[in-house]
C-alpha cells in the first residue's frame, strides 16, 4: 500500500488508529507507521495539488 495515495481522511484514521501487528512484524509495522506520521505532519495525501517543474 502506498500511504502517499491515500486520501487525507484515510491519512488522518491511519495515524489516529495506529497498526495492530506481531513482534515479529514490528519492525515492518513501525516503517509503514513512520511514513503514515510523515504524511500526517507534513499533509502529504492524494488530495493535494503538487507543482512540479
Amino acid at each position: 500500500m502506498w500511504h502517499v495515495n491515500c486520501s487525507k481522511k484515510d491519512i488522518d484514521c491511519l495515524f489516529y488508529n495506529k497498526f495492530v501487528y506481531e513482534m515479529r512484524d514490528k519492525v515492518l509495522a513501525m516503517q509503514y507507521q513512520r511514513i503514515v506520521d510523515l504524511c500526517f505532519a507534513k499533509d502529504i495525501n492524494s488530495e493535494r495539488y503538487w507543482k512540479s517543474k
